[in-house]
């Protein structure tokens, strides 16, 4: 009767505990959608791919306006493009507190990006590791400063720039809640005027990675993004800890991996 009791509390424990530390992602006809405890975000699936919607703190208000494009790579060569829609998605690892995605679209031209970002429950922040392929001519892999860019499209409190302990750069919604880009190997990170917002877009300069590559060769950086509670600032002191792989409160113990040890599973 004792070892029942026990096993019914554990139950009882575990039923309560998962939901809150679950990362759960479903597809609908336009977003993959990812929701944690702390955020809710929409990967849009149409042209351009790439974070449409977010909601942190339980919020019915986006941090980031829907529109035509909103968080993506673009660059220059012989002409602006973009990268596309989003071609194919798979769900490459998961587990009780994480789940990693991987996202493929293709430009205009030949670029082929493949973006695998890792979301954690306990944390704000997303790692994402961002491959280029090229299937054509010789190209700069990363050589036009919007590697990303973010057009926030909605009403904001401030958006700022900062260049320790990296560049990066956060804003805060006058909704409530910030956004920001984090680009530990970057060259610089800078905003602009975007749809009235003056600043209203911000991006990662990686100009200092963008060697030309050649037919089937490729190159990569590693960048994070970041939704949370709170406004710039929070966004900002957030710098120093983005590179720490999370380790999450979880009934089976804790992760003891880094960042560097995650691989795509095949």
């Amino acid at each position: 009767m004792r070892k029942l009791l026990f096993f019914s509390a554990v139950v009882l424990c575990l039923g309560i505990t998962l939901p809150l530390l679950a990362v759960t992602v479903s597809e609908g006809d336009k977003y993959i959608v990812i929701e944690t405890a702390g955020y809710s975000v929409s990967w849009n699936k149409e042209a351009q791919m790439g974070y449409m919607q977010a909601f942190v703190g339980g919020s019915a208000d986006s941090i980031i306006g829907e529109s035509g494009r909103a968080f993506y790579h673009s660059s220059d060569y012989g002409g602006w493009s973009d990268w596309g829609a989003l071609l194919n998605w798979e769900i490459v690892e998961e587990g009780p507190t994480h789940v990693i995605i991987k996202y493929e679209s293709i430009d205009a031209k030949t670029k082929e990006y493949t973006c695998v970002a890792s979301y954690y429950d306990s944390v704000p922040y997303i790692k994402h590791e961002l491959t280029i392929v090229n299937t054509g001519d010789p190209a700069p892999a990363f050589a036009s400063g919007h590697e990303p860019q973010f057009e926030v499209n909605v009403p904001l409190e401030g958006m700022e720039t900062f260049d320790d302990p990296f560049p990066h750069a956060a804003y805060s919604a006058a909704s409530g809640g910030f956004g920001a880009i984090y680009g530990p190997d970057a060259q610089s990170a800078s905003a602009g005027e975007w749809d009235g917002q003056n600043p209203g877009r911000m991006e990662l300069n990686h100009d200092n990675l963008g060697v030309d590559i050649g037919n089937g060769e490729s190159a990569t950086i590693v960048y994070y993004v970041a939704f949370g509670q709170g406004g710039r600032d929070e966004g900002h002191n957030l710098a120093s800890s983005v590179q720490t792989l999370p380790t999450p409160v979880s009934p089976t113990g804790s992760l003891t991996t880094t960042w560097g040890e995650i691989r795509i599973q095949d």
